[in-house]
């Protein structure tokens, strides 16, 4: 229940975040845009600006005009502009006039102010117009017409207009653009190396007016190639810690399963260590219980042989009892961490003989063939003598215990050195084990599961004490074996000068 309702809440959790992310994202790409089309209408408004000054400075305004004209038989008129002057001269008769001025009111006030006749000056007046209007009709279909194929809008400088108002706008990402006819659609400038029906969909346009006398205009499109990897990276830290978070309370709810499962299991082993441990301390209790019982007998006190038999039962029992409880506690201190190893320099041979000694009683009796090759040259180690005696002492015991009861019993004992190392190698031809077994069984209370049958009595504690003394000396512990065919254990411990 308890994993259920912490699933629900990691998995709402990260549907809520993932939901967060993406508003994020999606607001941030709103802004993005906004910027861009702020951006494109400011350049926009500078181009058309710059066109406009350039179709101005190259409108043809002539330098010099000249013409003239007949008034009537006896008087002529001709008109010159030079230099931003107009002079009119008029020949009547033989006299001659002229008059100067910048503008046509100011010739006219002067025409009026002259002493010739109003009907000679009001021809004079509509001549100086018909040609004035002339002029300025040729130079207006200039300005309006003459700078048609001259679009004064390059490359570079709409490629500096966009970096800077992007730049200015905090946009800092490659981009490409393209300047298109408005009427054909034809391409004037591109960067782009491909424009397709995609690409014109999904970018960033906006009208230029190149000439807003004439209505001509162009389209300035614009797309950025990495817009989403750069609004992403906009939004990295964000983002990195959202998913840094979920991450870790993902990690905690996996660790938490795992603990919850990993004391589960060590409830269990502990249940059958406390079951097991009861059984084999039933047994001797019962045993001397009975003997004692029997002891009480007259029958049995007058018989020597009876007395002397149910004493050595007690005996025997009470050391049994004692040497279970002697493992219990043993790593009930390994676990406080407060067994003291008394290191001392050993001969790990005589550790060994010393061990097969003591067991020679129960291989005869399990019919095991034992084999023994001692190589090592450097056979001195630093241990505490009891500590290894009994780390030995539960391998063999092992090979013996876990037997494979259809074939004759071999060990095998072997040492050698490598590396200034002393490596004992102790394999059996047992009932052996499959790879998931063999990296639990240095775990606590573990035994190898057989089923219902419970032929091998134990507490599950002998291989966890190997390993637990085996670390503290600096050495190594490894195992390998496979079902059936064979157990092998390899210890190694630095050797001493």
């Amino acid at each position: 229940m308890i994993i259920a309702i912490l699933s629900i809440a990691l998995l709402g959790l990260i549907y809520i975040q993932s939901i967060y992310v993406k508003r994020g994202l999606f607001i941030q790409n709103q802004i993005f845009d906004q910027y861009v089309n702020e951006a494109l209408v400011r350049t926009a408004l500078k181009l058309e600006e710059a066109q406009a000054y350039n179709i101005i400075n190259n409108t043809y305004i002539p330098d010099f005009y000249n013409t003239s004209q007949a008034i009537n038989g006896d008087t002529d008129m001709s008109i010159e502009y030079v230099n931003g002057e107009i002079n009119l001269d008029v020949q009547k008769d033989e006299a001659n006039y002229r008059f100067t001025g910048t503008t046509m009111q100011e010739i006219d006030s002067l025409v009026k102010a002259s002493d010739l006749d109003k009907d000679i000056q009001t021809e004079l007046n509509e001549g100086l117009l018909e040609e004035y209007k002339k002029l300025l009709e040729n130079m207006t279909m200039q300005f309006l017409y003459g700078n048609k194929n001259n679009l004064a809008l390059d490359s570079q400088l709409i490629s500096n207009t966009l970096n800077f108002e992007f730049t200015r706008l905090g946009i800092n990402t490659p981009f490409n653009f393209a300047l298109i006819d408005g009427y054909t659609f034809h391409k004037i400038i591109s960067t782009f190396t491909r424009i397709n029906a995609s690409t014109q969909k999904n970018s960033y346009k906006t009208p230029i007016h190149t000439n807003n006398f004439t209505g001509e205009h162009a389209i300035l499109m614009v797309d950025f190639p990495k817009k989403k990897s750069y609004i992403l990276k906009s939004n990295s830290t964000l983002l990195s810690f959202s998913f840094f978070f979920v991450a870790l309370i993902a990690v905690s709810f996996g660790a938490s399963i795992y603990i919850i499962y990993r004391q589960k299991k060590l409830s269990e082993l502990k249940t059958d260590f406390i079951n097991n441990m009861t059984h084999e301390l039933k047994t001797p209790v019962a045993t001397i219980s009975l003997a004692t019982e029997m002891l009480k007998k007259e029958k049995v006190r007058q018989d020597p042989e009876k007395l002397l038999n149910y004493n050595n039962i007690i005996s025997t029992e009470n050391k049994r009892l004692g040497s279970h409880i002697e493992k219990v506690l043993q790593i009930a201190e390994l676990d406080r961490n407060s067994v003291k190893l008394n290191l001392e320099t050993a001969d790990f041979h005589e550790l060994i003989n010393e061990t097969i000694n003591k067991f020679k009683l129960r291989l005869e009796d399990a019919k095991a063939e034992i084999s023994v090759s001692l190589n090592a040259t450097k056979s001195k180690v630093s241990v505490d003598k009891n500590h290894m005696s009994n780390v030995l002492s539960n391998l063999v015991d092992n090979a013996i215990k876990y037997r494979n009861v259809e074939r004759p019993l071999k060990i095998n004992i072997e040492t050698k050195n490598e590396n200034n190392k002393l490596i004992f190698i102790i394999t059996d031809n047992g009932i052996g084990m499959n790879a998931s077994d063999a990296k639990k069984i240095f775990t606590k209370f573990y035994r190898v599961p057989t089923g219902n049958i419970h032929n091998v009595k134990g507490f599950g504690l002998g291989l966890s004490y190997v390993k637990t003394i085996i670390d503290e000396l600096k050495g190594e512990v490894q195992v390998k074996s496979e079902l059936n065919k064979y157990t092998k254990f390899t210890l190694t411990l630095p050797t001493t000068k």
